[in-house]
């Protein structure tokens, strides 16, 4: 029996405008008093008429064209039929006919490898309101309706919980990349839900399990663990049931995050049963090429890009370019340090930049990241800014500071935002080169601790370590590593 998921996925994006996606009630919702940003449109009263929100349609094309997609230059919306609590009209304006964008791809990363993951479509709406059940009742918020709401389908191509994770990833990276949506998970503004189904190929004959839509999950990791869950729960239900696909069997499932397992909501509806028809309140809409010409000149350089151009610029490995374009506010915070430590490198006559391009990136991704997770900061809230690096960096190639020292300086930084090359100068940090003066220390040392001498004249070197940190003990750091280690070697031989 050979066992082949089926896994694709429906990302649904609030985009980032100042007002709602059909009339002019502000989106920035989160936090305020319930039903607090609404009017008749949003609450769906009689006689209130939609207008399409403009900056909403050109996100979305963005979206489209930064997904590798065609844009439809003529499209139109479509009234989605059912009822619910938080759905005033008793209707979705949606997309179902024609959607703004179509037929996309993009790439994700598993290992050394590359996979091409389809995109279906991306199709605008609008959000529905919050219910929130208490005691035995539901009480709605129509703050929420009405947000502009961007769902990106993809085609059924990822084989695992891994691979749906790297992909619901990407999706967010490039869209924090456009600024189009804050896609904050914790906040409601990107919501995940994958469709998950089996093909099993057992005796020459294939079979495919019934599709399940799992809905509720919370997190990227989440998408994973569903995934993965569903996966095993849709096998050991095929061996007991030897149930397949069909029309009526489809399911819509919940995610239960403190028992990470799915749990059965209700059947899943199908196409037929919303009754799209034309929305008629919307004429349809027409998209010009200069239109669509004027958005694609706007898109900034996206994540794979920057990256591949980081690795060629900066001459940084695969692993290191990764990490520094993870985000926009890491990558553009990189670039101005590389432009402020190539203007000091001039003004010290550093001729080898690529060195100290390299230094930083070690700063960054690990001694910094370090400093991040310790104290548990957000990279765009640092005290550590890119000149401040920039000036670590530089200090270190014209060895004014030791490594050690450079790591206390930038805990000091990272602690009070005070600029490393004033904490040095406060501090009297510089470090120690004159060999004179270093000698005498390592004199010191050495008679101060005979018996250690004496055994690593009998061959125990690996005792110059000792030697060498009782040397930056007493200098406090700042005698010259390399000098110290090299001027004990010499006179623990007389």
């Amino acid at each position: 029996m050979t066992i082949s998921p089926l896994i694709g996925l429906e990302i649904h994006v609030q985009l980032k405008t100042k007002s709602k996606m059909f009339c002019s009630c502000s989106s920035d919702y989160f936090g305020a008093e319930p039903n607090t940003h609404t009017c008749p449109v949003c609450l769906g009263l009689p006689g209130a008429l939609p207008t399409a929100n403009e900056d909403a349609l050109r996100r979305s094309i963005m979206v489209g064209l930064a997904l590798n997609c065609d844009i439809n230059k003529k499209c139109h919306f479509d009234r989605k039929n059912y009822y619910y609590p938080d759905l005033p009209k008793g209707y979705q304006i949606s997309q179902f006919y024609t959607p703004i964008v179509e037929n996309g791809w993009l790439e994700i990363e598993i290992g050394d490898d590359s996979k091409r993951i389809r995109i279906h479509d991306a199709h605008q709406e609008e959000d529905a309101a919050k219910s929130m059940h208490e005691k035995g009742k539901t009480l709605v918020d129509f703050n929420k309706s009405g947000v502009p709401l961007l769902e990106i389908v993809s085609e059924p191509d990822m084989v695992s919980g891994e691979e749906a994770f790297l992909y619901a990833s990407k999706i967010r990276q490039i869209l924090r990349y456009l600024e189009v949506s804050d896609c904050d998970m914790e906040k409601g503004s990107m919501r995940c839900e994958p469709t998950v189904n089996l093909k099993i190929e057992e005796e020459g004959k294939v079979f495919y399990t019934p599709l399940a839509e799992i809905k509720n999950i919370g997190s990227l990791h989440a998408v994973q663990k569903a995934c993965e869950y569903e996966i095993e729960r849709q096998l050991e239900n095929w061996k007991e049931t030897k149930e397949v696909k069909s029309n009526t069997n489809k399911t819509t499932r919940g995610w239960d995050a403190v028992k990470a397992e799915t749990f059965l909501q209700r059947e899943k509806e199908g196409s037929a049963d919303y009754r799209y028809f034309p929305e008629p309140d919307i004429p349809p809409m027409n998209f010009p090429d200069e239109y669509i010409k004027e958005i694609e000149k706007s898109i900034p350089e996206l994540p794979d890009a920057k990256k591949q151009r980081f690795i060629k610029q900066y001459g940084l490995n695969n692993y290191d370019a990764t990490i520094l374009t993870s985000t926009k506010t890491k990558a553009n915070w990189f670039e101005s340090a590389c432009e402020l430590v190539e203007q000091k490198a001039k003004e010290e006559d550093i001729k080898d930049i690529n060195s100290l391009y390299k230094d930083m990136t070690n700063w960054i991704n690990v001694e910094l990241k370090g400093l991040q997770k310790k104290y548990s900061y957000k990279f765009s809230d640092l005290k550590v800014k890119p000149e401040h690096i920039a000036e670590i960096s530089i200090m270190l190639a014209k060895k004014k500071i030791s490594g050690k020292i450079a790591k206390d300086v930038l805990a000091q930084t990272f602690e009070n935002g005070k600029s490393p090359k004033e904490i040095v100068e406060e501090k009297g940090l510089i470090q120690m080169s004159d060999e004179d003066e270093i000698k005498k220390v390592c004199r010191k040392v050495i008679e101060e601790n005979p018996t250690q001498a004496e055994e690593y004249k009998a061959g125990k070197e690996g005792i110059l370590g000792y030697f060498v940190g009782l040397v930056m003990r007493e200098t406090r750091g700042k005698a010259n590593p390399k000098v110290a280690n090299d001027m004990l070697m010499e006179l623990l031989r007389e």
